[in-house]
Formats: structure tokens, C-alpha cells, sequence
């Protein structure tokens, strides 16, 4: 029992407060409720029918068929009782699974995508995520923990039920067992109790010793599995560049060694399920036949019947299955198990603390933010950095006023694009201080732009979610910018990310611009993919749509200077 602890029992408890106290909390408590109550009826009615059982069986041995059809009438009543519960109580434990695993999931997105957290855990990092997968961690281990404490605490639930009815049944069905000891004889009340007790704990300890080993290789898998299907999924995302390099048997070898990794953990997981299994199914074996062996000299003594016997050994099997709990759910690669759930919650709980320690992090930042009491931008002995601390820029004054149009130009290297992020407010890594209007919202063009899936009107309008004009004045917009091919393809839905040229999508992204407007426009290389022609016409258009816009660019091209009134040269 070592690895149930009370951090664990903590962890369970942070990750699960949250839905027990939101707005949803009364809704959730009655429905648990109502599982509890339907599970306390289910077990009951168990007790009735392991009475029921006793007479039944009773009747065959005395070859009584009028005893026999008289209780055989009793059996679809409870056959129907029973259904009726499990079937309802199924649909609810689904319902609260799904509302829970629902709010779970709202808590997590919102907290990875609110204030920008999941870019930052990359930036943090040198653009490599600090944690593996937390797509994953997001659509499978929050499933897979709300369906774990679901079923786990509707088992132990049980268990108890179980233990607390059925000891009662087993004890006096036990009655007294005298042992010798000396010349004297010492009574047992209860003795099948204390047989039950004594054999589930042995199971408990000899469960844990062996199946220990199966949390950390069970974390591992998943860790393993979800790296092989991100490979994977890069190969559709950049299919057409690795096309290009011939790079497939490179490809197909990274591929293969990462399923490697799954199948050397696997084997290792094998062999310690193996051990495991050895000791839950013998186990199982032995609690099945022992309270025969116990009951069966009563039944040549005549002490009971045969229905009495069938009474007897179910009881004992289901105060032991309830004590033994731990034994059959300790580690199951189909079912709800503890080894599984621990390793899910270490993922969630190293999950928030990655990002609960950006957001410290980012809290820490050296970089001071202030209001300006004018409408300008100005930037105060700007220091900028990478994460291992070299430096890219030293002491940088600036001052951009709003209409105002900035051209940043320099050798590559230099710190072009991170100056562009740290004035944009999306790169930490600075000292000194910058100074924002009161309304300063700015609108940042990467070189590579997003496309969401969906239909092409829903890829043009991102980020905004309604639509800001009419689908004629897209169309304007789409000839305008070059690309009347896709005029008549606004309600199309593809992966237009990798459908259209990065040469198309950068002017998806000019497109945006002059929908949205913006008062502060930062363009990264945001015609880096156009030739000459496009790019001029891209910042011609730029004139005529946002006029008052403050525009900061980062080019190549000295030709694009007739477009700004200032440069900066790095």
C-alpha cells in the first residue's frame, strides 16, 4: 500500500476539487447520490438473494419440485431488479463522467491557452515543449482519470458495502470453530471472517510487491506511445517538404526507433504483468475453491445442507473479493485499475505544475511593462536575451508613434524577430522597460501563418469568430490579394495549411489584416514566400486598407523602405 499515499490521495483531491465546487457542484452531488443510493439498493437486494440461494439449492437436494418451482418463481423478479439498477446506474456514471471529464478539460485549455502559457512553455524551453504530448495529456489522460476515479470509487464503494453486509451473513454462518490448543479448546466466532481477512491481506501485500514496478512502465508506455503518434502526425504536416528531400528511409528509421522504445518498454511491461497475474490468478483460483473445502465437513457431518454450503461460499467470496479489492485492480491493461490511475494523475499534476511554474516564471520577468501617457510605443534601455541568457540587443531606445510605419532591418541572427516579439509582448526574456498606449492590442504576422481546420471563410476571419463582413466583400478581398481561385471555395473545408502555398497562406494572412484593421500591425517576414510583384502589392494594399495603422516590419528586401518612413537597422 505504499504507493497509495497521501500524495497521491492529495493529488486525486487538487485534480478533482475543482468540479465539486463549480457552479455544476449541486448537479454532480445528486447525481452521486443517486449512484450511491441505486449501489446501496443493488447490494441489499444481493443480501436477499444469498438467502434466496440457500433455499433454492435446498430444494434440489431434498428433490422437492414443488419447493423448487416455488422459489424458482422469485429469480426473474430479482434478475429483473438487478438489471434495472446496472443499467441506470451505467447511464448515470456516464453522464457525470462525461459532465466532469467535460469541465476537466475547459479548466485545462483555458488555463494552457489563457495568457499565452502554451507558447511560452515552449519559448521557456528553447522551443521545445517542456513536457511530452500535452495534447495528449489534455483529449486521453482526462478521460482516462475521470473514468478511473469513477470506476475505482464506485468499486471501493461497493467493497465496502459489501464487507459491512456480508460479514454479518459469513459470521453466522461461520459460527464457531474450537481450536485445540494444549489440553484445551479455544472458540473462534466468525472464523470464515477472519479466514477472509487474513487471506485478502497476504493478497494485498504480495499485489503490491509485484506489481510496483508497472506505474513507472505504465507512465512510460504512454509517454512512448504519444511520441510515436506525434512522428507520425509531422509526416502529414511536412509530407510535401520531406517529399522533396527524399527523406523517407530517414523517416521510416526515426519511425522505427521510436516504436522500439514502445516495444522494449512493453516487454518489460509484459514481464512484470506476467509476475502480477501470476499472483491475482492464483489468488482468484484459491478464493474460489477455499470456502468449499471449509464448509463441505458440515455437509458430511450433517451440520448443513447443500444450500446452505452455496450461501456459505458465496459470502466468503464476496467479503474477500471486497477486501481484495486492491488484488483484482491493482494493475489491468483493459480496466480501471490503481497502477493506471497513478500514472495518469502524475501526468495531469506534472502537467499543471509545468504551467503554473510558466506563469511564475513570466511573473519573475525583469522586463517591465508601463502605460504611456501618449499614443506611442517606446521602449527604455531594452536589454533582449535568449533563454540561456546571450545577448541579442543591448540598450535599445525607441520610440514609434502611432501611424507611424518602422522598417527593421539586419543580418540574420541579429534579433530582428525577438525584438519584433518583445515589443509585441510574446518574448520574456528582456530587462528594462516598455511603455504601451492604454489600448495597445497588437496584431502579429508570423513568417509561417496558422490556419485552422475548418472551411476557408473560418480560415480568413481567424481569430474573430463571427463573421466581420459579407462573403461578396471576401471575394473583393481574395482578387484583390491574387487569389481568385479560391472565390468561389469559401465554404470548402480542408486542411488549408498544407492545401495552399505558404506563398497563399501569407496572403490569407495580409487578408486578415486588412479585415481586422488593426492599430498596431507587426509583420515577421510576412512576405518572405512572395516574389517581388506580390510583396509590393501586399504592402500597397496595406496603404489602402490600413491607412491609420502603426505598421513595424521585419524584410529582407531594401525595396520595401518606400513603404515605411523609418528604419532601424540591427
Amino acid at each position: 500500500m505504499k504507493n497509495l499515499n497521501r500524495a497521491f490521495l492529495r493529488d486525486i483531491w487538487l485534480l478533482s476539487r475543482g468540479f465539486w465546487t463549480s457552479d455544476y457542484k449541486w448537479k454532480a452531488r445528486l447525481l452521486a447520490v443517486a449512484i450511491i443510493a441505486m449501489q446501496l439498493v443493488y447490494v441489499s437486494i444481493m443480501v436477499y438473494y444469498n438467502a434466496w440461494q440457500k433455499d433454492f439449492y435446498n430444494t434440489i437436494q431434498e428433490v422437492s419440485p414443488e419447493h423448487f418451482f416455488y422459489y424458482l418463481k422469485f429469480w426473474p423478479m430479482y434478475m429483473v431488479i438487478f438489471i434495472f439498477i446496472e443499467v441506470n446506474r451505467d447511464y448515470l456514471m456516464q453522464y457525470l463522467e462525461i459532465r466532469w471529464r467535460a469541465w476537466v478539460v475547459d479548466n485545462y485549455t483555458g488555463t494552457w491557452l489563457g495568457d499565452r502559457t502554451y507558447y511560452f512553455m515552449q519559448v521557456m524551453r528553447g522551443g521545445e515543449e517542456d513536457i511530452d504530448n500535452p495534447d495528449q495529456r489534455i483529449s486521453d489522460d482526462i478521460r482516462l482519470f475521470v473514468n478511473y476515479v469513477l470506476s475505482l470509487s464506485l468499486g471501493i464503494l461497493n467493497a465496502v458495502m459489501k464487507i459491512c453486509s456480508f460479514s454479518v451473513v459469513l459470521w453466522n454462518l461461520s459460527g464457531v470453530l474450537y481450536l485445540p490448543v494444549g489440553e484445551a479448546s479455544v472458540p473462534v466466532h466468525g472464523y470464515m471472517v477472519w479466514l477472509a481477512v487474513a487471506y485478502a491481506l497476504a493478497g494485498c501485500f504480495f499485489t503490491v510487491w509485484f506489481g510496483k514496478p508497472l506505474i513507472s512502465l505504465n507512465y512510460k508506455q504512454q509517454e512512448y506511445e504519444a511520441n510515436f503518434r506525434f512522428g507520425l502526425a509531422r509526416l502529414r504536416e511536412y509530407g510535401e517538404s520531406i517529399a522533396a528531400y527524399c527523406g523517407e528511409a530517414k523517416e521510416q528509421k526515426d519511425a522505427a526507433a521510436r516504436f522500439r522504445s514502445i516495444w522494449e518498454n512493453f516487454r518489460r511491461l509484459m514481464t512484470k504483468q506476467r509476475q502480477l497475474s501470476w499472483v491475482t490468478s492464483l489468488h482468484w483460483r484459491i478464493s474460489f475453491l477455499f470456502p468449499y473445502l471449509v464448509g463441505v465437513p458440515k455437509i458430511f457431518s450433517g451440520e448443513m445442507q447443500f444450500g446452505g454450503l452455496m450461501q456459505t461460499a458465496v459470502a466468503f467470496q464476496q467479503v474477500e473479493n471486497a477486501l481484495a479489492y486492491l488484488v483484482l485492480h491493482y494493475y489491468s491493461p483493459t480496466e480501471a485499475s490503481f497502477a493506471q490511475l497513478q500514472a495518469v494523475v502524475h501526468r495531469l499534476t506534472d502537467f499543471r505544475r509545468h504551467m503554473d511554474d510558466t506563469r511564475e516564471m513570466l511573473q519573475r520577468s525583469r522586463l517591465r511593462r508601463s502605460v504611456h501617457s501618449e499614443h506611442v510605443l517606446e521602449a527604455r534601455a531594452l536589454t533582449v536575451h535568449k533563454p540561456d541568457g546571450e545577448i541579442l540587443l543591448r540598450d535599445l531606445n525607441l520610440t514609434i508613434a502611432a501611424g507611424e510605419r518602422l522598417l527593421i532591418t539586419g543580418a540574420s541572427g541579429r534579433g530582428k524577430s525577438t525584438l519584433l516579439k518583445t515589443l509585441a509582448g510574446i518574448w520574456p526574456y528582456a530587462d528594462g522597460e516598455i511603455a504601451a498606449p492604454p489600448d495597445f492590442t497588437p496584431f502579429f504576422v508570423p513568417k509561417k501563418p496558422y490556419l485552422p481546420l475548418g472551411s476557408l471563410r473560418d480560415a480568413i476571419i481567424y481569430p474573430q469568430r463571427e463573421m466581420p463582413c459579407s462573403d461578396d466583400y471576401l471575394r473583393d478581398l481574395l482578387r484583390a490579394c491574387g487569389l481568385s481561385s479560391l472565390v468561389q471555395r469559401l465554404a470548402d473545408e480542408e486542411n488549408w495549411g498544407q492545401s495552399l502555398s505558404v506563398g497563399e497562406q501569407q496572403r490569407i494572412a495580409f487578408l486578415r489584416v486588412f479585415l481586422k484593421k488593426p492599430a498596431w500591425l507587426f509583420l515577421d517576414e510576412a512576405t518572405s514566400a512572395l516574389d517581388h510583384a506580390n510583396e509590393e502589392a501586399m504592402y500597397g494594399l496595406l496603404r489602402v486598407y490600413c491607412s491609420e495603422s502603426t505598421v513595424v516590419s521585419i524584410a529582407h528586401r531594401l525595396s520595401l523602405r518606400r513603404f515605411h518612413e523609418w528604419e532601424l537597422a540591427l
